[in-house]
Protein backbone atom coordinates (compact mmCIF):
# COMPACT_ATOMS: atom_id res chain seq x y z
CA UNK A 1 0.00 0.00 0.00
CA UNK A 2 1.04 3.18 -0.27
CA UNK A 3 2.39 5.14 2.58
CA UNK A 4 0.43 8.16 3.57
CA UNK A 5 1.72 9.61 6.75
CA UNK A 6 -0.83 11.83 8.89
CA UNK A 7 1.20 14.30 9.28
CA UNK A 8 0.99 15.32 5.37
CA UNK A 9 -2.56 15.72 5.32
CA UNK A 10 -2.90 14.89 1.76
CA UNK A 11 -1.49 12.28 -0.74
CA UNK A 12 -0.79 14.07 -4.08
CA UNK A 13 -1.40 17.89 -3.32
CA UNK A 14 0.15 18.75 0.11
CA UNK A 15 0.38 21.95 1.77
CA UNK A 16 3.01 23.99 2.52
CA UNK A 17 3.72 23.96 6.33
CA UNK A 18 6.36 23.32 8.54
CA UNK A 19 7.32 19.94 9.54
CA UNK A 20 6.51 18.53 12.59
CA UNK A 21 9.21 18.25 15.38
CA UNK A 22 11.29 20.62 13.57
CA UNK A 23 9.88 24.12 13.49
CA UNK A 24 10.65 26.29 10.34
CA UNK A 25 11.33 23.64 7.83
CA UNK A 26 9.39 23.76 5.23
CA UNK A 27 8.97 20.93 2.12
CA UNK A 28 8.28 22.54 -1.32
CA UNK A 29 8.33 22.05 -5.07
CA UNK A 30 11.98 22.08 -6.45
CA UNK A 31 12.50 25.51 -9.05
CA UNK A 32 14.52 24.61 -11.49
CA UNK A 33 16.77 27.43 -11.06
CA UNK A 34 20.61 27.27 -11.27
CA UNK A 35 20.71 27.92 -7.49
CA UNK A 36 18.46 25.27 -6.57
CA UNK A 37 20.62 22.53 -9.15
CA UNK A 38 23.51 23.73 -6.75
CA UNK A 39 21.99 23.40 -3.59
CA UNK A 40 21.14 20.05 -4.28
CA UNK A 41 23.76 18.75 -5.78
CA UNK A 42 25.58 20.07 -2.88
CA UNK A 43 23.74 17.97 -0.60
CA UNK A 44 25.30 14.70 -2.49
CA UNK A 45 28.41 16.21 -2.62
CA UNK A 46 28.61 16.40 1.06
CA UNK A 47 27.55 12.70 1.51
CA UNK A 48 30.82 10.12 2.06
CA UNK A 49 30.81 8.23 -1.24
CA UNK A 50 30.12 4.81 0.84
CA UNK A 51 26.52 6.39 1.38
CA UNK A 52 25.66 7.42 -2.48
CA UNK A 53 23.47 5.43 -4.38
CA UNK A 54 21.77 4.90 -8.72
CA UNK A 55 20.66 8.26 -9.92
CA UNK A 56 22.37 10.99 -7.07
CA UNK A 57 24.46 13.62 -8.50
CA UNK A 58 26.95 15.93 -6.79
CA UNK A 59 27.66 18.26 -9.85
CA UNK A 60 25.03 20.92 -10.53
CA UNK A 61 25.37 20.18 -14.12
CA UNK A 62 24.89 16.40 -13.89
CA UNK A 63 21.89 16.84 -12.63
CA UNK A 64 20.54 19.47 -15.59
CA UNK A 65 21.20 16.78 -17.92
CA UNK A 66 19.65 13.95 -16.12
CA UNK A 67 16.49 16.08 -15.91
CA UNK A 68 17.42 16.97 -19.73
CA UNK A 69 17.19 13.02 -20.79
CA UNK A 70 13.52 13.00 -19.81
CA UNK A 71 10.10 13.61 -22.19
CA UNK A 72 9.18 17.55 -20.47
CA UNK A 73 5.93 15.92 -19.84
CA UNK A 74 7.64 13.22 -17.86
CA UNK A 75 10.13 15.44 -16.13
CA UNK A 76 11.26 14.12 -12.51
CA UNK A 77 9.04 15.20 -9.70
CA UNK A 78 11.34 16.85 -7.10
CA UNK A 79 10.47 18.43 -3.51
CA UNK A 80 12.93 20.42 -1.27
CA UNK A 81 13.26 20.47 2.47
CA UNK A 82 14.01 24.35 2.64
CA UNK A 83 15.20 25.58 6.85
CA UNK A 84 14.49 28.47 8.11
CA UNK A 85 17.35 30.63 6.83
CA UNK A 86 16.42 29.21 3.22
CA UNK A 87 19.32 26.61 2.70
CA UNK A 88 17.76 22.99 1.42
CA UNK A 89 18.67 20.42 3.70
CA UNK A 90 16.96 17.90 1.84
CA UNK A 91 15.46 16.59 -1.44
CA UNK A 92 13.31 13.63 -2.73
CA UNK A 93 12.58 12.68 -6.22
CA UNK A 94 10.44 10.32 -8.61
CA UNK A 95 10.57 9.57 -11.87
CA UNK A 96 9.40 6.71 -14.37
CA UNK A 97 11.53 3.75 -14.58
CA UNK A 98 12.10 3.84 -18.58
CA UNK A 99 14.44 1.29 -18.72
CA UNK A 100 12.66 -1.78 -17.49
CA UNK A 101 9.93 -3.47 -19.19
CA UNK A 102 7.28 -3.81 -16.27
CA UNK A 103 4.78 -1.04 -16.61
CA UNK A 104 3.82 1.74 -14.01
CA UNK A 105 7.49 1.61 -12.15
CA UNK A 106 9.15 4.73 -10.74
CA UNK A 107 12.44 5.29 -8.75
CA UNK A 108 11.98 7.10 -5.37
CA UNK A 109 14.86 8.78 -3.56
CA UNK A 110 15.48 11.11 -0.71
CA UNK A 111 18.31 12.34 1.05
CA UNK A 112 18.71 14.71 4.06
CA UNK A 113 21.94 16.43 5.37
CA UNK A 114 22.87 14.78 8.78
CA UNK A 115 21.98 17.42 11.14
CA UNK A 116 18.08 17.27 10.17
CA UNK A 117 17.77 13.61 10.05
CA UNK A 118 15.70 11.88 12.44
CA UNK A 119 13.09 14.92 12.59
CA UNK A 120 10.50 13.45 10.20
CA UNK A 121 12.01 15.24 7.48
CA UNK A 122 13.12 12.43 5.62
CA UNK A 123 9.69 10.92 5.75
CA UNK A 124 7.76 14.03 4.60
CA UNK A 125 9.53 14.36 1.39
CA UNK A 126 9.41 10.67 0.68
CA UNK A 127 6.03 11.03 0.80
CA UNK A 128 5.56 14.01 -1.39
CA UNK A 129 7.54 11.69 -3.79
CA UNK A 130 5.58 8.69 -3.34
CA UNK A 131 2.33 10.82 -3.98
CA UNK A 132 3.42 12.35 -7.23
CA UNK A 133 4.16 8.83 -9.04
CA UNK A 134 0.74 7.90 -7.65
CA UNK A 135 -0.54 10.67 -8.86
CA UNK A 136 1.01 10.16 -12.40
CA UNK A 137 -0.24 6.55 -12.63
CA UNK A 138 2.46 4.79 -10.91
CA UNK A 139 1.61 1.01 -10.01
CA UNK A 140 4.72 0.39 -7.66
CA UNK A 141 8.12 2.64 -6.42
CA UNK A 142 11.56 1.50 -6.53
CA UNK A 143 14.32 2.65 -4.26
CA UNK A 144 17.83 1.69 -2.91
CA UNK A 145 20.10 1.94 -0.30
CA UNK A 146 23.33 1.12 0.80
CA UNK A 147 22.86 -2.48 2.39
CA UNK A 148 25.77 -1.53 5.29
CA UNK A 149 23.80 1.24 6.81
CA UNK A 150 21.25 0.15 9.32
CA UNK A 151 19.35 3.45 9.40
CA UNK A 152 18.33 3.40 6.07
CA UNK A 153 17.64 0.07 5.47
CA UNK A 154 15.02 0.19 8.97
CA UNK A 155 13.91 3.58 6.85
CA UNK A 156 12.92 1.34 4.12
CA UNK A 157 11.19 -1.42 6.20
CA UNK A 158 9.32 1.62 8.20
CA UNK A 159 8.31 3.46 4.95
CA UNK A 160 6.65 0.50 3.45
CA UNK A 161 8.98 -0.99 1.05
CA UNK A 162 10.39 -4.47 0.79
CA UNK A 163 13.30 -6.09 -0.37
CA UNK A 164 13.62 -7.15 -4.12
CA UNK A 165 16.99 -7.92 -4.92
CA UNK A 166 20.59 -6.70 -4.14
CA UNK A 167 23.54 -5.02 -6.36
CA UNK A 168 27.08 -6.23 -4.81
CA UNK A 169 30.39 -4.16 -5.46
CA UNK A 170 32.77 -6.39 -6.48
CA UNK A 171 36.47 -5.46 -6.61
CA UNK A 172 39.76 -6.95 -8.12
CA UNK A 173 43.32 -6.49 -7.20
CA UNK A 174 44.79 -6.76 -10.90
CA UNK A 175 48.34 -7.30 -9.26
CA UNK A 176 47.21 -10.52 -8.07
CA UNK A 177 46.33 -11.23 -11.59
CA UNK A 178 48.51 -13.69 -14.20
CA UNK A 179 46.71 -12.74 -17.82
CA UNK A 180 48.71 -15.14 -20.08
CA UNK A 181 46.77 -18.34 -19.02
CA UNK A 182 43.31 -15.89 -19.16
CA UNK A 183 44.35 -14.88 -23.16
CA UNK A 184 42.93 -18.56 -23.94
CA UNK A 185 39.39 -16.89 -23.43
CA UNK A 186 39.94 -14.44 -26.01
CA UNK A 187 41.21 -17.20 -28.39
CA UNK A 188 38.50 -18.91 -28.17
CA UNK A 189 35.95 -16.17 -28.86
CA UNK A 190 37.73 -15.07 -31.94
CA UNK A 191 38.48 -18.58 -33.60
CA UNK A 192 34.53 -18.31 -33.58
CA UNK A 193 34.86 -15.46 -36.11
CA UNK A 194 34.01 -12.40 -33.35
CA UNK A 195 36.47 -9.68 -33.47
CA UNK A 196 37.19 -7.95 -29.37
CA UNK A 197 38.23 -4.61 -30.69
CA UNK A 198 38.59 -1.26 -28.60
CA UNK A 199 36.36 1.70 -29.48
CA UNK A 200 39.52 3.96 -30.02
CA UNK A 201 39.58 0.94 -33.36
CA UNK A 202 36.26 0.74 -34.34
CA UNK A 203 36.15 4.88 -34.36
CA UNK A 204 38.89 4.81 -37.09
CA UNK A 205 37.21 1.97 -39.54
CA UNK A 206 33.92 2.00 -38.66
CA UNK A 207 32.02 5.61 -39.59
CA UNK A 208 28.84 4.30 -38.30
CA UNK A 209 29.81 3.32 -34.98
CA UNK A 210 28.25 5.57 -32.91
CA UNK A 211 24.75 4.70 -33.80
CA UNK A 212 25.33 1.08 -34.05
CA UNK A 213 26.95 0.85 -30.49
CA UNK A 214 24.61 2.78 -28.79
CA UNK A 215 21.64 0.54 -30.43
CA UNK A 216 23.97 -2.40 -28.59
CA UNK A 217 24.43 -0.63 -25.04
CA UNK A 218 19.96 0.33 -25.45
CA UNK A 219 19.23 -3.36 -25.86
CA UNK A 220 21.79 -4.52 -23.15
CA UNK A 221 20.16 -2.09 -20.76
CA UNK A 222 16.86 -3.91 -20.94
CA UNK A 223 18.72 -6.51 -18.72
CA UNK A 224 19.96 -4.30 -16.40
CA UNK A 225 18.30 -3.35 -13.24
CA UNK A 226 20.19 -0.63 -12.48
CA UNK A 227 21.04 1.59 -15.65
CA UNK A 228 24.04 4.37 -15.67
CA UNK A 229 21.10 6.42 -16.64
CA UNK A 230 17.32 6.16 -17.24
CA UNK A 231 17.08 7.83 -20.67
CA UNK A 232 20.15 6.68 -22.93
CA UNK A 233 19.98 9.35 -25.76
CA UNK A 234 22.56 8.69 -28.20
CA UNK A 235 24.18 12.30 -27.25
CA UNK A 236 24.04 11.37 -23.97
CA UNK A 237 25.66 7.75 -25.08
CA UNK A 238 28.24 9.40 -27.45
CA UNK A 239 29.73 11.74 -24.10
CA UNK A 240 29.61 8.23 -21.67
CA UNK A 241 31.41 6.40 -24.23
CA UNK A 242 34.08 8.44 -25.15
CA UNK A 243 35.25 9.14 -21.32
CA UNK A 244 37.81 6.70 -21.75
CA UNK A 245 37.44 5.21 -25.13
CA UNK A 246 40.55 2.94 -24.92
CA UNK A 247 39.06 1.09 -22.47
CA UNK A 248 35.74 0.60 -23.95
CA UNK A 249 36.05 -3.15 -25.48
CA UNK A 250 33.58 -4.37 -28.02
CA UNK A 251 32.68 -7.88 -29.34
CA UNK A 252 31.99 -7.64 -33.20
CA UNK A 253 30.02 -10.21 -35.65
CA UNK A 254 30.83 -9.42 -39.11
CA UNK A 255 29.11 -5.66 -39.45
CA UNK A 256 26.98 -6.07 -36.22
CA UNK A 257 28.30 -5.39 -32.16
CA UNK A 258 27.09 -8.36 -30.28
CA UNK A 259 28.98 -7.32 -26.56
CA UNK A 260 30.60 -4.81 -24.86
CA UNK A 261 32.88 -4.21 -21.68
CA UNK A 262 33.75 -0.86 -21.22
CA UNK A 263 35.69 0.87 -17.78
CA UNK A 264 35.97 4.33 -16.75
CA UNK A 265 38.70 5.93 -14.50
CA UNK A 266 37.22 6.50 -10.70
CA UNK A 267 36.57 10.13 -10.00
CA UNK A 268 38.69 10.82 -6.58
CA UNK A 269 40.24 7.23 -6.67
CA UNK A 270 43.75 7.40 -8.16
CA UNK A 271 44.16 3.86 -10.00
CA UNK A 272 41.34 2.83 -9.91
CA UNK A 273 39.12 1.81 -13.02
CA UNK A 274 35.01 1.27 -12.88
CA UNK A 275 33.56 -1.28 -14.85
CA UNK A 276 30.30 0.25 -16.03
CA UNK A 277 28.89 -2.38 -17.78
CA UNK A 278 29.79 -5.98 -19.48
CA UNK A 279 27.27 -7.48 -21.28
CA UNK A 280 26.23 -9.74 -24.55
CA UNK A 281 23.45 -10.05 -26.75
CA UNK A 282 20.87 -12.66 -26.18
CA UNK A 283 21.50 -14.79 -28.91
CA UNK A 284 25.20 -14.82 -28.46
CA UNK A 285 25.84 -15.32 -24.43
CA UNK A 286 27.20 -19.35 -23.28
CA UNK A 287 29.91 -18.71 -26.15
CA UNK A 288 32.59 -17.09 -23.74
CA UNK A 289 32.38 -13.76 -25.31
CA UNK A 290 31.70 -11.85 -21.95
CA UNK A 291 34.86 -13.58 -20.51
CA UNK A 292 36.96 -12.31 -23.21
CA UNK A 293 35.99 -8.98 -23.10
CA UNK A 294 36.56 -8.87 -19.28
CA UNK A 295 39.94 -10.36 -19.45
CA UNK A 296 40.83 -7.71 -21.89
CA UNK A 297 39.64 -4.90 -19.66
CA UNK A 298 41.68 -6.29 -17.01
CA UNK A 299 44.52 -6.63 -19.89
CA UNK A 300 43.75 -2.66 -20.02
CA UNK A 301 44.38 -2.08 -16.58
CA UNK A 302 47.73 -3.79 -16.21
CA UNK A 303 49.46 -1.91 -18.78
CA UNK A 304 48.15 1.43 -17.83
CA UNK A 305 49.22 1.22 -14.49
CA UNK A 306 45.31 0.58 -12.82
CA UNK A 307 45.81 -1.62 -9.34
CA UNK A 308 42.00 -2.04 -9.19
CA UNK A 309 39.05 -2.84 -10.54
CA UNK A 310 35.29 -2.12 -9.44
CA UNK A 311 32.28 -3.15 -10.68
CA UNK A 312 28.35 -3.55 -9.31
CA UNK A 313 26.81 -6.68 -10.38
CA UNK A 314 22.77 -7.63 -9.29
CA UNK A 315 21.93 -11.03 -7.30
CA UNK A 316 19.85 -12.01 -9.45
CA UNK A 317 22.95 -11.75 -12.13
CA UNK A 318 24.17 -14.81 -11.31
CA UNK A 319 26.41 -16.08 -14.62
CA UNK A 320 28.08 -12.16 -14.44
CA UNK A 321 28.68 -12.81 -11.10
CA UNK A 322 29.93 -16.21 -11.71
CA UNK A 323 32.57 -15.19 -14.00
CA UNK A 324 33.37 -12.08 -12.18
CA UNK A 325 34.37 -14.45 -9.01
CA UNK A 326 36.47 -17.02 -11.65
CA UNK A 327 38.33 -13.90 -12.51
CA UNK A 328 39.12 -13.09 -9.05
CA UNK A 329 36.69 -10.61 -7.87
CA UNK A 330 35.97 -10.20 -4.34
CA UNK A 331 32.37 -9.29 -3.06
CA UNK A 332 31.90 -6.11 -1.02
CA UNK A 333 29.01 -4.21 0.68
CA UNK A 334 26.50 -2.89 -1.96
CA UNK A 335 22.94 -2.15 -2.55
CA UNK A 336 19.59 -3.36 -1.30
CA UNK A 337 16.80 -2.69 -4.30
CA UNK A 338 13.40 -1.91 -2.67
CA UNK A 339 9.74 -2.13 -4.05
CA UNK A 340 6.64 -1.07 -2.91
CA UNK A 341 2.96 -1.22 -4.21
CA UNK A 342 1.09 1.91 -5.20
CA UNK A 343 -1.96 1.30 -6.09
Amino acid sequence: MLHVWKDEGVRVQPRRRSIKGCIGVRIRPFRQTDEEYAAVAAIVARAPVDELCDFEYGHPADLRAFDAGFDPDHLPRRYVAVAPDGAIVGYAHTFPTTWIAEPGGFWAATRVTAPYRRLTIGRQLLARALGEAHAAGGLFALSEVREQLADATDFAAQTGFLETMRSWELRLDTRTVDVTPLRRYVGRAEATGIRLVSLDALRASDPDWLPKLHELHRLLNRDVPLPDAPNITREWFARFALVCPAAFFVAVDGERYVGESFMHPAEGQPGTLNQRMTGVLRDYRGRGIAMALKVLTIEYAQTHGYDRISTWIESTNTSMLAISERLGFTRHPGLVVYRQDLT
